[in-house]
Parts: structure tokens; C-alpha cells; sequence
């Protein structure tokens, strides 16, 4: 059996120049013109070449803070209540390592984004798991995930949830936030791709229920929802109190985030919002037309997102391993995907792989499902 990670297959493909690109968390949509003008501008202009403020430059943090209030109605004050960093990826970490100690619990969902679950790891502390349910579509079992909580210490999800793209419901959301007072834990949610969002879904931030704000902690970014991936532009929006330790560890763990990409940021936030809902509409087309051919192929169930770049599907019945599927996919026909090895617990994802849609054309994921069901026709059907 092979054990591969993202990298390995995105390393693999890109020695395979043309192969379909199903694998990894890109797009080829441009990001919003004017935050590449806003980039451009501060090339070269001193004020964006400093390291300060450590905590971002202020009409980012108004921005962010602005973005939150008109969104959700949630006020966080620029100044001690917004912290930007360098991508969500540091804002998580630096999270956990102001809260968590060697040993205390962490819980998340299983499955759950790779960078999360390690991350958890990298801060000392244990990883607990609540399953989503593939057979109700990924979704939480609150009984489950009550008993899963106790003396947890921290509650880290995300909304669409990666790899699965489920968005949680708002009583999925309200048994969240009662596991959290139960076991007076934290809340640090990933909000990175919350407005990437299909079918008219709507995910329910916790710090947006009664009494949750003073316990929740957002990370979010710019690289989904605005399809920045290069500029690297996170942060982490909560209570003042909540968020000071935060904001210490950030300037010893990342410093401080681009200048440049700051600025770039800022403009996207500020800006016409209409790019966004363009831009969901484009990967809802994408979506729809690959998921509608994969659904062809007996043996291979799968649940639709309701958000995000991604979803998984189950190739059990094709009695091989994620990993080695993947390979020899990707060998046999320039088709690259991701299998889910320890995407959650250590001990899921053997028979679970990944497609990402937003870094190909509809008539290309076409053409990938069409190669997917004839390399399982070739090796996997029975009889």
C-alpha cells in the first residue's frame, strides 16, 4: 500500500506537464483586478516595505473588521480585536499555541483538513475526533459528538468543512457551541473558504449565536474567497482578552505578513464584492458538470459540497488502497487526485480520494471523469 500527500501528488504531476490538475487547492480564475492594481501600486513605496505594524496595516485590520460587520453583524475593533497574519495557516497555529498546552484535548471533526489536524500536533496538543457521517452526507452525529467533547479544551472546525465541502446546519452548529460551554473551551473556526457557497447554503460563523462571541476565535484569509492564493494574507478576529496572547505569538512565530500582499488584501475586502458570487458561480458550473459524469461510474459514491473547492469520494468497492489508486491513476492517465490519508484520524482515508474543480475548465473535468471511468473499467470491475 502507498501512503501519499498532497505534496507527493502534486509533485508527481507536475513532472507530467498537461496532466488534469484534480489535486491541488489552485484556480485559474484571476483574482480581483483591482486588488492586483492595489499590489502593483505598493511595489516600491516605502510605507509597504516595513516591518510595521506588526499586526497589520490599519485599513487591512478596518477592512477585515468592516467585512465582518457587514456580513454577520459581528464588530470586532481593528485595533486589539483583529490580528493579520501570514495565511490562515499561521493564524491557526498561533491560536493553538496560545491555548494549548502539552496534552490538552483538541477536538475536531474526522475527516478534517490535513493542516488542521497536525497543526494541533505541532502545538502539543491531543487530537480528539467527532465523525462526520458519510451516510447522512457527512454530517455530525450531536449525540457522538457531546461525548466526544468532554474535557476538551478547544473545539476547531471549519465551515464548509475540507475535504468534504459540508456545510454544518445551524443545530449542527448550536451542538458545537454547546459542547464548547459544557466543557468551557475555546472555539477556533475556520472560516477560510466561507463564501465559496453553493445551492444557496449559508454557514452559520458560532460566534453569531447568543453568548458564543466571548468564547470564538475566527481564522480566515483571503485565498479562497478571492482566489489569492499567492499572497498569503490571513488573520484571526476575536475579544480583545482572547485574542492579546494571539497577537504575542504572531510576532515571534510569522513577524508580519507582506506588505504588498497587505495592501492587495485590503482592496479585495474594500472593494465590489460582485467578484466573489461571479466567481462561485463559475465553480458551481465546474462542480455540477464533473460530479454529474463521476456519478456514472458504479462504485464510486460520493456526496456533492455545499461549498469550497472540494469533495471526496469512496472507492471501497474497488478493494484497493487511496494511495495506490492515485498513483497509477495519474501514471496510467494524466489524472492527477489526492487520496485522504489521515485527512482526520491517523486511521482514515485509505479508501477515500479527493477532487478539487476549481483549477480546470468544465470540458477538461469532463474529460478527467471520462479517463477515471475507463481506468476503473480497465482494473477494477468484477465479473
Amino acid at each position: 500500500m502507498v501512503r501519499m500527500t498532497m505534496a507527493d501528488m502534486a509533485e508527481l504531476a507536475d513532472k507530467r506537464p498537461g496532466s488534469f490538475r484534480l489535486e491541488n487547492a489552485d484556480t485559474d480564475l484571476t483574482p480581483p483586478a483591482h486588488a492586483i492594481q492595489a499590489t502593483r501600486d505598493a511595489v516600491g513605496v516605502d510605507r509597504y516595505n516595513s516591518y510595521l505594524p506588526l499586526h497589520g496595516l490599519p485599513e487591512l485590520r478596518q477592512a477585515i473588521s468592516e467585512r465582518y460587520r457587514a456580513d454577520l453583524g459581528l464588530r470586532y475593533d481593528p485595533d486589539g480585536e483583529v490580528v493579520v497574519t501570514s495565511g490562515v495557516g499561521e493564524a491557526m497555529l498561533n491560536v493553538l499555541l496560545s491555548y494549548v498546552n502539552d496534552g490538552d484535548q483538541v477536538l475536531m471533526t474526522n475527516p478534517t483538513y490535513n493542516g488542521m489536524a497536525q497543526r494541533v500536533r505541532l502545538a502539543g496538543g491531543g487530537q480528539v475526533f467527532t465523525n462526520q457521517v458519510e451516510a447522512n452526507g457527512w454530517h455530525l452525529d450531536p449525540s457522538e459528538l457531546r461525548r466526544a467533547a468532554k474535557g476538551c479544551k478547544v473545539i476547531f472546525y471549519g465551515s464548509p468543512s475540507m475535504p468534504t465541502g459540508v456545510v454544518f446546519t445551524r443545530e449542527e452548529t448550536e451542538a458545537l457551541a454547546e459542547a464548547a460551554v459544557e466543557n468551557d473551551a475555546l472555539i477556533l473556526f475556520n472560516g477560510a473558504v466561507d463564501k465559496v457557497l453553493y445551492d444557496g447554503k449559508t454557514v452559520i460563523n458560532p460566534a453569531t449565536l447568543p453568548g458564543l462571541r466571548e468564547r470564538t476565535i475566527t481564522v480566515g484569509c483571503v485565498t479562497k474567497n478571492y482566489n489569492m492564493v499567492g499572497w498569503r494574507i490571513g488573520w484571526a478576529v476575536g475579544p480583545r482578552e482572547l485574542l492579546k496572547p494571539v497577537h504575542d505569538i504572531h510576532i515571534f512565530n510569522g513577524i508580519m505578513a507582506s506588505g504588498y500582499s497587505e495592501a492587495g488584501a485590503a482592496a479585495a475586502l474594500s472593494g465590489p464584492q460582485g467578484y466573489v458570487s461571479a466567481s462561485v458561480q463559475t465553480y458551481q458550473r465546474r462542480r455540477d458538470a464533473l460530479i454529474a459524469r463521476l456519478r456514472t461510474i458504479a462504485g464510486l459514491p460520493l456526496v456533492a459540497p455545499d461549498g469550497g473547492y472540494f469533495f471526496i469520494a469512496n472507492i471501497e468497492a474497488f478493494g484497493v488502497a487511496a494511495g495506490d489508486f492515485c498513483r497509477r491513476l495519474l501514471e496510467e492517465e494524466d489524472v492527477a487526485i489526492t487520496p485522504m490519508n489521515a485527512w482526520g484520524s491517523d486511521d482514515f482515508g485509505d479508501h477515500h480520494v479527493r477532487f478539487i474543480f476549481t483549477n480546470e475548465p468544465e470540458d477538461r473535468l469532463v474529460e478527467a471523469a471520462n479517463r477515471i471511468a475507463s481506468f476503473v473499467d480497465k482494473h477494477y470491475r468484477r465479473g
